[in-house]
């Protein structure tokens, strides 16, 4: 007698099976049993909902040194000393073309030359910077010919001005406005006159990339556009890029969205990528009173809710700065209000760390801040609240 015919399951209940699957292993152990399994895992659909049930585990921290993976006793520990010769492995990356204009040091110490360094970490992304092994500036240097003073300028690495022993030749990058072989004449016979007062630095000088280091997937950014970057007519202090929040749950099909923070020395200036329409754009910020430090690190703020918060570096503002990243639109938040003054009033002036404040998610919606509050030599870590529907800081009980 044959054996009677299986029925097969239907792909709606084999999602929701796979749905209560504990962990990302147990995923994988069922998508590799048959082909009708891994068609219902595959989907993005399933994907999504998955991620939102079961957020990946956080593995470590990355910075400019590399990565540095979580150790036991921490449960993701085994996971992340496993991954880790990986998270931080850019080779995958193609170097950027003009990777010969960059200085290579003649120093048996100094392993690595131009590479990719890792700017910014969010949602399992990478956002790289192409540098050489010392700082990059732009030099102006000007010359005549024809009895006409003509200019150049040249985005060099700290140390190609200095010994003649530490690199072969001059070197620089595409940001000439005259021919090369004028330039390059004018330097050996020491026509060049270089302008101490006119360093300057320009947005389209900078190579960016986005990867997901452990699918090795990348996205190289196009430039800034001469004509965009040349816009706000003014000396650049400083350019941190870092990644914008994911907005959706579409894990690694969510759009590539990087924001530039420009300090020039009269404004702030955001450049904005986007990988849906591959292209930039510019945002002017209005104007806020602690911007005037230039000490400020704009790519050091509190990430809530797909906003940016920036508090005071070193005292209680007024405000705190916000940033929506969705919208790209600026506000502020009052600050010294409720609880807010009287632990402006309990802190000792002279004590000046960097960053007195930290923003964080709250319960239902709500706004939360620790602040760091040092009195007569001790230290106290206060918790406070700002409700949706509320104007003034609550104290809270941690």
């Amino acid at each position: 007698m044959a054996a009677p015919a299986s029925i097969p399951v239907p792909d709606e209940l084999l999602e929701e099976i796979f749905i209560c699957l504990p962990t990302l292993n147990a995923l994988a152990l069922a998508s590799g049993a048959c082909t009708s399994f891994r068609r219902v895992i595959i989907a993005r659909a399933f994907r999504r909902r998955f991620r939102a049930l079961h957020r990946p585990p956080l593995l470590g921290f990355m910075d400019v040194a590399g990565f540095h993976p979580f150790q036991a006793p921490h449960p993701s520990a085994p996971l992340a000393v496993a991954l880790a010769p990986y998270a931080a492995d850019f080779s995958f990356v193609p170097p950027v073309v003009s990777s010969t204009s960059y200085l290579v040091p003649r120093d048996d110490h100094d392993e690595e030359g131009p590479r990719w360094r890792p700017r910014d970490v969010r949602d399992g992304r990478v956002l790289l910077d192409w540098i050489s092994l010392y700082p990059r500036s732009v030099h102006v240097w000007t010359y005549r010919e024809d009895s006409a003073r003509r200019e150049v300028s040249i985005l060099m690495d700290s140390r190609e001005l200095g010994d003649d022993q530490l690199c072969d030749r001059l070197t620089w990058t595409k940001r000439e406005r005259c021919k090369v072989g004028i330039l390059v004449d004018c330097m050996e016979r020491g026509l060049g006159d270089f302008d101490n007062d006119r360093h300057r630095c320009n947005a389209a000088d900078f190579h960016l990339a986005v990867c997901d280091p452990l699918s090795s997937r990348y996205v190289l950014l196009p430039t800034i556009p001469e004509d965009l970057a040349a816009g706000p007519q003014d000396s650049l202090w400083a350019f941190e890029p870092v990644l914008a929040p994911a907005t959706g749950d579409d894990g690694e099909d969510e759009p590539v969205k990087v924001i530039c923070f420009a300090r020039y020395m009269t404004k702030l200036v955001l450049f904005v990528f986007s990988s849906t329409t591959r292209q930039w754009s510019m945002v002017e910020s209005p104007s806020f009173p602690f911007l005037k430090c230039l000490d400020l690190d704009m790519s050091c703020f509190d990430c809530v809710r797909g906003c940016f918060y920036w508090t005071e570096p070193y005292d209680w503002g007024d405000h705190l700065m916000v940033l929506d990243t969705r919208t790209m639109s600026f506000s502020t938040v009052d600050l010294l209000t409720g609880c807010h003054e009287e632990l402006r009033d309990l802190h000792d002036p002279s004590f000046r760390p960097w960053h007195l404040n930290a923003v964080v998610a709250g319960r239902q919606g709500a706004l939360e801040m620790f602040s760091l509050v040092c009195q007569h030599g001790s230290f106290a870590l206060y918790h406070t609240s700002l409700q949706n529907n509320s104007q003034e800081w609550k104290r809270r009980r941690s």
